[in-house]
């Protein structure tokens, strides 16, 4: 009875230990938890082309490091073109407006940066009564640095964002083979389990590589739809930034419901009020409209998925409900967890429910 009592408590403070040590972990991926769901969603889209990558290279850090290049050069190209287009704009914005009287207050104070006398710039621009900065500058500095800080903070929470995802990512690529051979073995191959895993990790895939096919292929034709029209079209550029515009169209098909409509509908919003205020012709704006309702939403959405639905082992429009109530629910991360507890929850209601059922009748 000791020893039965021993073998109780061994086991109950190794529970414990267990459940804190999964408590931590919890914790610190709750604070993450857009980057951890964003890697899974990325792994399971992003499996079928490292499988195929290792099967042909035999090296496995190889194949894991291109895959995950494939996914993080886009994005950091398109945040590194939105920059551009900024500093373009910034550019136009300073040329077409005179700052000679901003210049004559800023020039002593521009010349102490560039002698590094800090502490003397400090001293005029706080604690000098003699030659204080006149209230209007001191505010359009006050509001320069506010928004400079602003979107500092903001590419500095972004480039953490991505870093986490690619290390997420390219470790789940790489070691998944490991966390399932582990699982397996530590519930002892039961078959129940190991078919619904298998089950979940296929449907999962299907969903997911779908929708990145969605977005690679909606971007592809958007991008190449708004070069030919701006080629095509008599009486100047229907659309001003083609590649940019194409890729923010590509990327709002995830969105539930609205999807690149999102993009699309606002612009041409904008191209009709460019067409009241200049002399840009009126059927910019409507031909820019259909030709992407047709050709850059409506037909890849339809083939791809009818591809998905041929494939998948849950109804797309369970699905498209995933996504729409999990980014209600739990706001842009549930954009990846609606779809994983839809699968989950089908295979689960398939597979398990059933046979508890069964078992609790029998008893």
């Amino acid at each position: 009875m000791g020893q039965f009592d021993r073998l109780e408590f061994g086991q109950a403070v190794w529970m414990l230990l267990g459940i804190a040590i999964g408590s931590v972990i919890v914790v610190g991926l709750t604070t993450y938890i857009g980057a951890f769901l964003f890697a899974v969603f990325l792994y399971f889209a992003t499996r079928p082309l490292y499988h195929r990558l290792n099967a042909a290279l035999d090296h496995p850090n190889l194949a894991v490091t291109l895959t995950v290049l494939v996914v993080v050069l886009p994005m950091l190209l398109v945040a590194g073109y939105a920059v551009i287009i900024a500093l373009q704009e910034l550019n136009q914005f300073l040329a077409t407006h005179p700052l000679d009287g901003i210049r004559a207050y800023l020039q002593p104070y521009l010349g102490l940066v560039r002698e590094r006398q800090f502490q003397r710039l400090w001293e005029l621009l706080v604690t000098n009564p003699e030659q204080p900065l006149p209230p209007a500058a001191r505010r359009v500095i006050r509001r320069v640095l506010g928004r400079v800080s602003t979107i500092a903070g903001l590419v500095f929470a972004v480039l953490t964002q991505l870093f986490l995802v690619s290390i997420f990512l390219f470790y789940f690529l790489r070691d998944d083979y490991k966390v399932r051979d582990w699982f397996f073995e530590s519930v002892d191959h039961d078959k129940r389990v190991v078919e619904f895993v298998a089950k979940v990790s296929n449907d999962l895939e299907t969903v997911f590589f779908g929708n990145l096919a969605i977005i690679a292929v909606s971007g592809g034709i958007a991008v190449l739809t708004y070069y030919t029209l701006n080629f095509v079209a008599p009486g100047g550029t229907v659309v001003s930034i083609p590649v940019l515009l194409g890729l923010l169209t590509g990327i709002a098909t995830l969105i539930p419901l609205v999807g690149m409509k999102i993009v699309y509908i606002p612009y041409t919003a904008l191209l009709l009020g460019t067409t009241a205020t200049t002399e840009t012709p009126l059927w910019h704006p409507l031909v820019f409209f259909l030709v992407t309702l047709v050709i850059v939403d409506t037909i890849p959405d339809f083939f791809i998925r009818s591809w998905l639905a041929a494939r998948s082992g849950v109804h797309m429009g369970l699905v498209l409900l995933g996504y729409a109530l999990g980014t209600l629910a739990f706001g842009w991360s549930g954009l990846f967890l609606g779809p994983i507890v839809v699968v989950l929850t089908v295979h689960f209601g398939h597979s398990i429910f059933p046979r508890l059922v069964s078992n609790l009748s029998a008893d």
